[in-house]
């Protein structure tokens, strides 16, 4: 076959990766063929990547280029695999052929590692699954038995399958033991209560007891009357070792009529707890009638009154009014919630709105510590008034957890130690101004490997130091022109191949950095907010007429009252237009499909100057 060497090649000292420009490597070359490199050496390759990215199996080790002619020749590697593991196969698959391979098996089934435990044949017409030598499941006939089935339908064993009847389930319920519904234990399921048996309900004579247990120890118990007369339901519990169980207690049952036994009635001078109005329909949870001072708690799920609501209301004034379309809440709470004197029309969700200081501010506490938001001289107030030393003053958070902190002395810091930058590579600040030089922590104590500089890495700080010069910002031309200033400074790709120059890797050395990031547009809807306008509407509310005893007589009266809402105008006001944002990702995977990609080589000055000077 003929060897490859189309197209041109890019490699990299120390790198494996080989990148091809005018190549169709992918399918045309395979795995283990020879790589002929710029530099001579043959290489064995690894993985064939892609159309044009190959992978040696050991890094270039010439110079890096770009451009650069190459080949690549076959071997007769993969013939010489294919047939040693054709070989293989035969061999291996002779024996199960022979055998399994005829669908016959002379015996049990069982693991090579495990040889007691596997499926066997039991009998004729049986199969089984074995497990240390003995029968653990058996099926038969339709019938399963073995040491994993339950031997009978009180077997408590844990693990077990049920039989029909287990613990009651599925058959007839069970006689607890001893005869006594205490001694059931941990054993859920279904058993007789009848006067036969100890410690049954005093309700009734005859139950069917449900036994739901957590343990031996805590467990809960239902009764219901099996024998003559209501359906009543009791229940009691034992809740821990050395406690009693809890006396039998009655539930509240309703009849076919929606009525309990025992004729459960709160009332004043109407109906004060209730389900169903028998006249009206009209479903209630509590209320009351109409005169003032009462309460009014009602509901009405069939919707026989469209004009319904629950009503709150203290000394003739409505304070809440919940209907079936809208909760008003009139303190003044309406559509917007407003805090505070002057909040009477309030303009937004929240809005806290006074005349002063005081009264148009937020104070949250805790613990006696206080912390306020607010405005002052048309300012945002943030303000804490805990600890007075480093760990006071205000904390921002952000993410979920604290970042940045405020302290009383003014001092802005982080909320970690040397974890957190100021600015990134895609935000970064202009002009930093400082009255003392910034502190690099240089104690011994938080450094390894501390050495002198060898010999190419002075070479490097000499050809650094020729490298100075003077420039001028892009964008700072680009603003001002020629009245730009200049700056003095290195070049980051020159002092990168000056490292490369004597054979060192720049990036394995502080004083090079390499950022990078993606950027895309973002499309943003307008905000936009309905336009309420408020109506005042008359509201008829009907009452049934109710005799001493709390019966309707089948007589009604109205009550008519005016009632202030803001209906939706079908209008709406925008409150933010759209716009188009410029957002930034500073990882691959968080940018949206088709963002532009941005790199940025920099230098770290103080570290260059150290760099040199130690040559110099």
């Amino acid at each position: 076959m003929a060897w490859v060497s189309s197209g041109t090649v890019t490699v990299t000292n120390g790198n494996a990766t080989v990148t091809g420009a005018g190549t169709d490597w992918f399918g045309a070359m395979q795995n283990g063929w020879g790589f002929v490199g710029p530099d001579g050496r043959v290489y064995e390759i690894l993985t064939v990547d892609s159309a044009d990215t190959i992978t040696l199996k050991t890094p270039y080790q010439g110079s890096t280029a770009a451009g650069q002619a190459y080949a690549v020749f076959p071997t007769g590697s993969h013939n010489l695999d294919l047939v040693a593991a054709l070989q293989q196969l035969l061999s291996n698959y002779q024996g199960v052929y022979d055998t399994v391979g005829q669908g016959r098996f002379t015996g049990d089934i069982v693991f090579n590692a495990d040889r007691d435990t596997g499926i066997g044949n039991p009998s004729s017409n049986e199969v089984g699954l074995k497990a240390g030598g003995d029968w653990q499941l058996r099926l038969k006939g339709g019938q399963a038995s073995g040491a994993a089935v339950q031997s009978s339908p009180s077997d408590a064993a844990t693990g077990l399958l049920a039989l029909v009847g287990a613990f009651g389930w599925g058959g007839n319920a069970l006689n607890p033991p001893k005869g006594d519904l205490d001694q059931i234990g941990a054993a859920s399921g279904l058993y007789y209560g009848d006067g036969a048996q100890a410690n049954t309900p005093p309700q009734f004579g005859n139950s069917l007891v449900l036994h739901l247990a957590r343990n031996a120890e805590i467990w809960t118990q239902i009764a219901i009357n099996r024998g003559a007369g209501d359906n009543r339901i009791v229940t009691r519990r034992k809740t821990g070792a050395g406690a009693a169980p809890t006396p039998w207690s009655e539930l509240v049952m309703m009849d076919e009529n929606g009525r309990t036994a025992q004729n459960i009635e709160i009332r004043n001078s109407g109906p004060f707890l209730a389900i169903t109005d028998s006249d009206t329909g009209v479903k209630h949870i509590l209320s009351a009638n109409s005169t003032a001072g009462h309460l009014y708690l009602k509901t009405d799920s069939a919707e026989n009154m469209p004009n319904s609501a629950l009503l709150i209301e203290t000394q003739g004034v409505r304070q809440m009014a919940i209907a079936k379309d809208e909760i008003d809440i009139n303190v003044p709470i309406g559509t917007y919630l407003g805090i505070g004197a002057a909040a009477t029309s309030p303009a937004t969700a929240l809005h806290i709105k006074g005349t002063g200081v005081t009264d148009s501010k937020m104070t949250v506490e805790r613990s006696g510590v206080t912390g306020a938001v607010g405005v002052v001289s048309q300012d945002l107030l943030l303000n804490g008034t805990g600890n007075t030393g480093t760990n006071g003053g205000i904390n921002f958070y952000t993410g979920g957890g604290s970042n940045m902190r405020l302290a009383p002395d003014g001092t802005l810091r982080p909320a970690n130690d040397g974890t957190q930058n100021l600015g990134n590579a895609s935000y970064r600040w202009d002009v930093v101004y400082a009255s003392t030089g910034s502190i690099n922590t240089s104690d011994a104590r938080t450094k390894t490997d501390i050495q002198d500089l060898d010999e190419a890495e002075r070479r490097a700080a000499i050809k650094a130091k020729g490298l100075l010069k003077k420039y001028r910002l892009r964008d700072a031309v680009a603003k001002k022109g020629d009245a730009a200033r200049w700056h003095f400074g290195i070049i980051a790709q020159e002092l990168a191949a000056a490292f490369e120059d004597e054979g060192l890797d720049p990036w394995r050395y502080g004083v090079l950095c390499w950022d990078e990031w993606w950027s895309a547009e973002f499309e943003i809807p307008a905000e936009t907010a309905p336009i309420m306008r408020e109506v005042v509407e008359r509201v008829v509310h009907t009452y049934p007429v109710l005799n001493d005893a709390g019966e309707p007589t089948g007589e009604t009266r109205e009550k008519v009252e005016e009632v202030r809402k803001k209906i939706d105008t079908g209008e709406v006001k925008i409150i933010e237009p759209a716009r188009t944002e410029l957002r930034k990702y500073d990882r691959e995977e968080e940018a949206p499909e088709g963002a532009e990609y941005h790199d940025r080589q920099g230098v770290r000055y103080d570290e260059l100057f150290a760099f040199i000077l130690a040559a110099i």
